[in-house]
């Protein structure tokens, strides 16, 4: 899966099963839409650590007399605090650019295969925008109107395009009253993320947006007369630019940051909601360009309110590391790239020599698919960094494979390591006379 490993999120459904029903996340877990899957991942990984830190009940049905129950309430997530907690996962998939950008150029395809079979496989579409440099809200927006609807001049257009049968790279500019957008003949476009445009998924309003819609959703299912203990949220970034740089994306401060919304939701009044704390999956890349991908976490507290921080700092530790950043989790997970039955994530391969000859590691993973018929024997090689020359140079010097075992991936990969080792071996050697050689 995008953010934990496959073994992973299992271990996490069986070491809550005594208290959360499992079956509570399969069926979203499973799910193609990434809506339902990434944030059912998201969920699980927060329930799982905050059912870790202990004294935690899982959806209690006498919270409220209204049927409503919040994910859990932890007497570890705020020490000294009986704590009420709901979470929520938020992309910027429902932010109105990228839902009228997704529908539109679903409708163009839609309006070119009649013209035109499968040519909609061959189109991206690169949408203008405008700035409103007197209206704070609308300082960058997209031409992407989310109920638009191809009229009959802009369908001209385009058929007058897809007959001029383009070469790579030609496009034709289609503007059609609050829509405008340019469409471009690239053969093999991924018809899922064919679309884009030039600015930045910034937010330009404290209130109206989808950060603090979520988090009225979360209030009132953490509404309750029964409870008198700390409410708080747990956000997990699952493609949502605002909270994936929390403090602000532009130093002119003309877009609001994740902070700015959050503690404005919260110091509202009747909010009755105490802390938010959120969880972004981020990377850095050192000067060799190794990986190192982490959690950054962000909490806002009601003004006024003094709360310590340790419960949630732990927390935060207990997570595993994610595998992708938000980022990249949308485009992963639609291509079915984490399906039980998709190709591997393969370990890559491993070469030491020692004194007793040569020991190469690479993907067990890779081998059983190969010998599955799934992948071909370029395909293997190439998982093995195309390492031919050192298992001919092997059998060229008279060694052969003289042991092989597996070395476990461990939990938060999907994949083990199978290990050669070699050694001389008279099946690949000339004879020799060892009295002679002594």
């Amino acid at each position: 899966m995008p953010l934990f490993s496959r073994r992973r999120i299992q271990s996490m459904l069986d070491d809550i099963s005594n208290q959360v029903e499992p079956k509570h996340f399969i069926g979203r877990l499973n799910d193609k839409r990434f809506e339902v899957a990434i944030p059912a991942e998201a969920e699980l990984g927060l329930v799982w650590a905050t059912a870790k830190l202990g004294e935690f009940e899982s959806e209690p049905d006498w919270f409220s007399e209204m049927g409503r129950k919040p994910e859990g309430i932890s007497g570890e997530l705020v020490p000294g605090y009986e704590t009420v907690f709901d979470v929520k996962a938020i992309s910027d998939r429902v932010m109105p650019s990228q839902v009228g950008m997704r529908k539109i150029s679903r409708k163009f395809g839609e309006q070119a295969n009649r013209i035109k079979k499968r040519s909609a496989n061959a189109l991206d579409y690169f949408f203008f925008e405008r700035k409103d440099h007197r209206n704070p809200k609308n300082h960058r927006t997209v031409y992407a109107p989310v109920n638009y609807e191809p009229t009959d001049h802009a369908i001209s257009l385009l058929r007058e395009f897809l007959e001029s049968e383009p070469e790579i790279g030609e496009s034709v500019d289609i503007v059609d009253g609050e829509m405008a957008v340019r469409v471009t003949w690239k053969p093999d476009v991924f018809p899922q993320f064919n679309y884009r445009s030039s600015i930045v998924r910034e937010v330009f309003d404290l209130s109206e947006n989808h950060i603090a819609k979520a988090l009225q959703e979360k209030v009132k299912q953490l509404k309750s007369q029964n409870f008198q203990g700390l409410r708080g949220v747990l956000l997990a970034d699952v493609g949502c630019a605002t909270l994936g740089r929390f403090e602000g994306m532009d130093p002119l401060r003309r877009s609001c940051s994740g902070r700015d919304i959050i503690q404005h939701f919260l110091d509202a009044p009747s909010r009755n909601l105490d802390f938010v704390c959120v969880f972004s999956a981020q990377e850095e890349r050192s000067i060799m360009q190794s990986v190192n991908r982490y959690w950054q976490v962000s909490v806002c507290v009601r003004s006024g309110l003094n709360l310590p921080m340790n419960g949630l700092e732990r927390l935060a530790e207990m997570l595993p590391k994610p595998n992708f950043t938000s980022y990249a989790l949308e485009h992963l997970h639609e291509q079915r790239l984490f399906h039980e039955q998709s190709r591997g994530w393969y370990l890559g391969c491993n070469m030491t020599t020692e004194n007793d000859g040569l020991r190469i590691k690479f993907s067990a993973r890779a081998l059983h698919e190969f010998l599955a018929g799934r992948i071909d024997g370029e395909r293997l090689r190439d998982s093995l960094i195309k390492g031919t020359g050192a298992f001919e140079y092997q059998l060229r010097n008279g060694r052969t494979i003289q042991s092989a075992k597996i070395i476990p991936g461990g939990i938060d990969e999907d994949d083990d390591y199978i290990e050669f080792q070699f050694g001389a071996d008279a099946a690949a050697s000339a004879f020799s006379d060892e009295a002679e050689d002594e």
